[in-house]
């Protein structure tokens, strides 16, 4: 028997802000944030430590850091009408407050429970159901294990587990361990541990509060039986709401695959995902683009019945250059519901085979290359105004800022499905400047401009290429 958590309390810590010259403007957002009161506390959000940074710039722009927490969405919208009353505040933008780098020397330091023999933790993600997610978190689990690493499978979704369909183990039970009671024993399906809510619930479905998802899944995971583990998969619940920020702060993920489809409205989600893995310092290691295109058993014309898809744009936008496309295929779904993963049940040479190869490939090179003290860095010197990469090596390459500006790939600059550049005959500012350089993960910068444009993402690679031109000085 599984026995059940409460929800924690969040511990109360010292506020600090980043003071700017605004004073007077910021004790009245921070008095009137003090009148929003915490659910089932006494404490307002200021004194609970919710509020993690405040800062004001010139042009009378407010930001305000949340603190990341079950209660952050909500937070989030009560602050958010509580300052709708202050007509000098020209634009508000509250966000999650970044994770914080952990400094200790030690190895896995923040994995608990039985996780700590776990060498790396990969989520894969989705930011809408219905994409494929589940079958790729299996499928890359397998194909994993055929590389020759020793590979668990988690089921993190409370409200609709998979894993037990898609391994065929509805009725499975668990036992415990006669000399560890309070831990599990997970099940195992071809060499590989698996473990799911499923299981303890009898594939009952989950009425639960949103509040206790995280610690219920966070529970099981910790107490499951691992043992010495090279990869855990964790089959994330879709969203990029409370309990996947929850999942990524507990789990101490070392990377994400987000899984999506070619539609508009996938990719405008994808998006949403790998900025929320940047906040939570997550590398997403891969995009993989579900049901991508169908061929005809008949005529073998190939078909996109979803549209063209984004691919393109993700490689150019965010250098992600390990996005795969898998294809609709009709034993995918027909071994699936048999409970026998396909690139168990096809030949290894097949199509599919193959693609799931390149994924865990793409998996195990992206990790063994996430070292962020060997990401560049990109810094804006206002005294000769160019932009200045510089790799870890010391080499630099600087950049006006107007090159920069004019070869930006956003969807606002560039035709997403023909290529052709939007803002080509647009008058750009010669004088534009960057007013905030951000990381993306290991393999982007985020720009803000004086202009105004907010949707600015270089990625690494690009800005080394010839496509940039240097500036000669």
């Amino acid at each position: 028997m599984l026995r059940r958590f409460s929800a924690t309390v969040p511990l109360i810590k010292k506020l600090y802000f980043t003071f700017s010259v605004n004073e007077e403007y910021k004790i009245q957002i921070i008095n009137r944030l003090k009148q929003i009161k915490q659910s089932n506390s006494e404490k307002d959000i200021v004194s609970n430590g919710h509020i993690e940074n405040l800062s004001i710039d010139q042009d009378g722009r407010v930001i305000i850091d949340l603190k990341l927490d079950q209660d952050y969405r909500k937070i989030k919208s009560l602050c958010s009408d509580a300052l709708k009353q202050f007509e000098w505040i020209k634009n508000l933008d509250i966000r999650m407050a970044p994770k914080k780098e952990n400094i200790s020397t030690q190895t896995n330091p923040q994995k608990r429970g039985n996780l700590q023999n776990v060498n790396k933790i990969i989520a894969v993600s989705s930011c809408k159901g219905g994409v494929g997610k589940s079958t790729i978190a299996l499928n890359l689990t397998f194909s994993l294990q055929k590389l020759g690493f020793k590979v668990g499978i988690f089921d993190a979704d409370v409200y609709g587990p998979s894993l037990p369909t898609l391994i065929g183990k509805e009725k499975q039970q668990l036992y415990a361990p006669e000399d560890k009671p309070k831990e599990i024993l997970p099940i195992e399906f071809n060499g590989v541990k698996t473990m799911s809510y499923g299981y303890a619930s009898g594939n009952q479905k989950a009425v639960i509060r949103g509040p206790m998802v995280s610690s219920i899944v966070v529970q099981l995971v910790q107490q499951t039986q691992w043992q010495n583990l090279d990869y855990l998969i964790v089959d994330m619940p879709p969203g990029t709401g409370d309990i996947q920020i929850s999942l990524c702060q507990e789990l101490n993920f070392n990377g994400a695959v987000i899984v999506t489809t070619p539609q508009r409205l996938s990719f405008i989600d994808v998006v949403k995902g790998i900025e929320m893995f940047d906040v939570l310092k997550v590398p997403t290691l891969s995009v993989v683009e579900n049901m991508a295109e169908y061929v005809c058993p008949n005529c073998n014309h190939l078909h996109r019945p979803f549209g063209p898809g984004y691919m393109n744009m993700l490689q150019k936008q965010f250098g992600i250059a390990t996005a795969l496309s898998i294809p609709l295929y009709e034993d995918i779904s027909k071994y699936s519901d048999l409970g026998s993963p396909v690139v168990l049940t096809l030949p290894e040479d097949h199509t599919i085979n193959n693609l799931y190869r390149q994924l865990a490939n793409n998996v195990v090179n992206e990790l063994n290359r996430t070292d962020l003290s060997k990401t560049p860095t990109v810094r804006y010197d206002t005294t000769k105004r160019v932009i200045i990469i510089k790799d870890f090596e010391g080499k630099e390459k600087p950049i006006k800022s107007i090159e920069l500006r004019s070869k930006c790939n956003c969807a606002l600059c560039v035709d997403e499905f023909t290529g052709k550049r939007l803002n080509h005959n647009q008058k750009l500012d010669q004088e534009v400047y960057p007013q905030k350089i951000e990381p993306k993960g290991n393999y982007a910068v985020a720009i803000v401009w004086s202009d105004g444009h907010r949707s600015s993402i270089y990625p690494y690679k690009r800005l080394w290429s010839d496509e940039i031109n240097e500036h000669k000085q």
